[in-house]
């Protein structure tokens, strides 16, 4: 099959032309490629051919791990321009298991973008270390790490890490500090009487792990930075790598679309649609937020898909579940965002979209468009718009650019 006359945008260059695809590969990249006999074509003269998103925090329905609820995920995220999705083990039942596993697995031909499991460290009814050589054999492709787990385990989690060359997922959150708080600690919280979640319960975290990493020299993901100070953290920490250690780690800082797009402000009238953990934060940090992404120091964005049912949400503010669900908007989101509004080049939008998490996650066949990439791609219209008008989203009325139009997945068109 020939995608002709596309908007070809990737981490290395924008230029229009043709992509060859063939089996589950890009075979052919051209400003022209000549059809051969009863050869397929696909006229994209209008629209942007980009390499499929990857979003590394995901959480299925209700933290709920079912066939059902995998296969919606799947679903939603192919339809926000997701291509793979790492997902949370911290669901009921848990992922980290050989049965999650093989669950996982058996609905590989089902799924429309790819779902990939990852383990967590520690078994948290035992809080001894899970059988992270089995899970590996079973698929996970990472170690997923809570910062309040016992230091020792922590770092035999990291020397698995090391030997099975996967990265470590760190959630930074002092459990003990957010105790039963349900937003940002500020002057909106105290007007409104809630119980707060301080900025101190994750960057303590952050400088904790960070350190850690550097000393293990692991691939480590901080999980939905929320704080800037804690992107000042692990700026710190990078510039401290020494380069003759045997193992350099390597450091890289995610936030989520909702912490670049959103304030807690939305609060405001105990709205739970804006219950998000990590909380939203201030309009100061979320500029901040934003400008750390332009200056490449923030290189990962998730979604941070955690779908919860409406008898979850439609609660006393307290009392209602952390979540959100707008992975199906995911690439429009970004792109309103970061291409259109912060200006950012599309080399720049498909490096943080796709080829940084394809580093993360050592896939050297994924992120790119060129020859001997997986056909992991998506059509993106950048003309149109579309209005949210589901009142229980906390971007009810938003109008977001572009759609997403036709989605790839090792050269089969999935959407």
């Amino acid at each position: 099959m020939i995608i002709k006359g596309a908007m070809i945008c990737d981490a290395n260059s924008e230029q229009r032309g043709d992509v060859r695809i063939e089996g589950s590969q890009i075979t052919q990249v051209s400003c022209s490629i000549l059809p051969r006999e009863n050869e397929m074509i696909l006229d994209a003269k209008d629209l942007m051919l980009l390499p499929g998103a990857i979003d590394l925090n995901t959480r299925v329905s209700n933290a709920t791990l079912s066939k059902e609820n995998l296969l919606k995920l799947s679903t939603k995220a192919a339809l926000g321009g997701i291509t793979q999705a790492v997902l949370m083990p911290d669901c009921n039942p848990t992922l980290s298991s050989e049965l999650g596993l093989t669950l996982l697995d058996a609905l590989q031909d089902d799924f429309k973008a790819q779902i990939i499991g990852i383990a967590e460290a520690v078994d948290m009814e035992s809080q001894k270390l899970n059988a992270l050589a089995s899970l590996h054999k079973k698929g996970a492709k990472g170690i997923y790490v809570k910062s309040n787990m016992d230091g020792n385990l922590l770092r035999r989690a990291c020397e698995f890490a090391l030997m099975f060359d996967v990265p470590m997922f760190f959630a930074c959150e002092d459990e003990s500090l957010s105790a039963n708080g349900v937003m940002n600690d500020g002057e909106l919280s105290s007007m409104l009487g809630l119980p707060a979640i301080p900025t101190l319960s994750e960057t303590k975290e952050v400088a904790k792990l960070s350190e850690f990493a550097r000393f293990m020299g692991v691939r480590a993901v901080f999980l939905a930075i929320a704080a800037q100070h804690s992107v000042e953290i692990v700026k710190y920490v990078k510039s401290t790598l020494e380069t003759h250690q045997s193992r350099i780690a390597e450091l890289f800082l995610q936030t989520s679309i909702h912490h670049l797009m959103l304030t807690e402000d939305l609060c405001a009238n105990y709205n739970t649609a804006a219950k998000i953990k990590p909380p939203l934060k201030s309009e100061s940090t979320r500029k901040q937020l934003v400008k750390s992404v332009k200056k490449d120091e923030i290189t990962l964005i998730t979604s941070l898909q955690s779908e919860k049912s409406l008898a979850q949400k439609d609660l006393a503010f307290e009392e209602a579940a952390f979540g959100v669900d707008m992975i199906a908007y995911f690439m429009p989101m970004c792109y309103t965002l970061l291409v259109k509004n912060e200006h950012l080049t599309m080399k720049e939008f498909s490096k943080i979209l796709s080829f940084n998490p394809a580093n993360v996650l050592g896939m050297q066949h994924k992120g790119l468009i060129a020859p001997g990439y997986d056909a992991d791609l998506v059509l993106f219209d950048p003309k149109s718009s579309q209005v949210i008008d589901d009142e229980d989203s906390p971007y009810c009325d938003w109008i977001f650019n572009g759609s997403v139009k036709e989605v790839f997945v090792a050269g089969k068109k999935v959407l």
